[in-house]
């Protein structure tokens, strides 16, 4: 029989190779001889753990902590698994305890600050991750959260500098290249750019909907309800492209208004669940702007609910839709209002959309070629308990 290390380390490799079962035989072949080792009863727990067995899992690390008290690993596995489990406040002392035994370790100050917000508590929250990046710059997750943070409490200097740092410490990051812009004001890009677009959308697609309901957002239901305005003008279903189609949204409300449905979108997350909506006839993973340049006089009307407001010039995306459209055709979109007086036609705001001045929107809608120009003030969503305020677009591409 090999010796207790050597049968330890097989079974390690064997877990970490997802051979559970061989592990689970070789774990349990040290603790017949001893049945206190730590390091057994450690990694069996984890594998139970794996195996959807929380609670002989949480018994199994217990015990190992009983026999080796000061293992740090054990005791942030421990609180991983209570916080799981929803123990928050057991999860809370045993990374407190990590911290205690390892105090330079960035995940236990990274995970008690999760745990902390969940039980909203942000000042400490902020602390903590503030020293997980002072322990581990190159903690990106943590710049993020605080980030994140920083903006939900109206801190926006605070959030500007995290951005700002993260940005370059992760220059290749797309999102913290975005929002160091967004929060300063410096090196703002005419446009998202689609990396951006894409790693947000694909990050939040699962629980977007959701998310987006708590904050009473009607951009799709505003966009569908022009769209049948237009449809009764017509008489006739609609062959319609849905620009930005995120999670499918607009689908249900404009099914039935429709021939045709199609969506195009960059996220292939959110896609996936507009797929699961069952209304459109195809949808394309795509940048909107290309797609629309390679379907000319295709579509009898192109909605689009929030996804202009990733663009700050909006020239290219309407000539796009225009090309997109047949003759008579409607494009229906909603932007964020640009607030105040001033000369500039757009401006990114600190939360990384863009928002577009009336008069400015009306000039490049025009100049694409679009009549019959409609902007309807509304408010779109609810943002940090304050009303968003933006414009339904509505406008025609002139008959031949």
């Amino acid at each position: 029989m090999p010796p207790a290390d050597t049968t330890l380390q097989q079974s390690i490799a064997a877990h970490q190779a997802g051979r559970l079962e061989e592990a689970a035989a070789g774990y349990r072949q040290i603790l017949g001889i001893s049945p206190e080792d730590p390091d057994a009863l450690h990694f069996l727990g984890l594998l139970q753990f794996q195996r959807g067995d929380a609670q002989a899992a949480l018994q199994l690390i217990g015990q190992s902590l009983r026999s080796a008290p000061d293992n740090p690993h054990a005791w942030n596995n421990l609180a991983n698994m209570l916080t799981v489990a929803g123990h928050s406040s057991d999860a809370q002392k045993a990374y407190r305890r990590v911290i205690s035994l390892a105090p330079d370790s960035a995940e236990a100050y990274y995970n008690l600050a999760l745990s902390l917000r969940d039980d909203g508590e942000p000042g400490q929250v902020v602390h903590f991750l503030q020293q997980a990046i002072v322990r581990s710059p190159n903690f990106f997750r943590a710049y993020e959260t605080l980030a994140m943070l920083c903006y939900r409490l109206g801190d926006t200097g605070g959030a500007a500098e995290t951005y700002r740092v993260w940005s370059l410490r992760d220059p290749d990051n797309a999102k913290a290249r975005h929002m160091a812009a967004a929060t300063s004001g410096a090196n703002v890009p005419p446009r998202a750019a689609d990396e951006y677009v894409r790693l947000v959308f694909d990050s939040v697609a699962q629980g977007f909907d959701r998310n987006l309901k708590n904050l009473g957002y009607r951009a799709p239901e505003l966009v569908a309800t022009a769209l049948a305005e237009h449809a009764e003008t017509r008489g006739a279903p609609l062959a319609v492209l849905d620009a930005g189609c995120g999670t499918g949204l607009c689908g249900p409300l404009v099914r039935r208004l429709c021939s045709s449905l199609v969506g195009v979108d960059l996220s292939p997350q959110m896609l996936e669940l507009a797929r699961e909506r069952g209304s459109y006839d195809d949808l394309v993973v795509g940048e909107l702007c290309g797609f629309m340049d390679s379907r000319a006089d295709t579509f009898d009307a192109i909605v689009s609910a929030d996804t202009l407001v990733y663009f700050g010039a909006i020239d290219n995306a309407l000539a796009a839709a225009n090309n997109a459209l047949r003759p008579g055709g409607v494009f229906i979109a909603t932007f964020e209002a640009l607030p105040g007086e001033g000369e500039e036609g757009y401006r990114i705001e600190i939360h990384g959309r863009y928002a577009h001045r009336e008069s400015y929107l009306r000039q490049a809608l025009v100049e694409a070629g679009f009549e019959r120009i409609q902007l309807t003030r509304q408010t779109l969503r609810q943002e940090r308990l304050q009303d968003v305020i933006g414009y339904v677009a509505v406008a025609s591409k002139p008959l031949l």
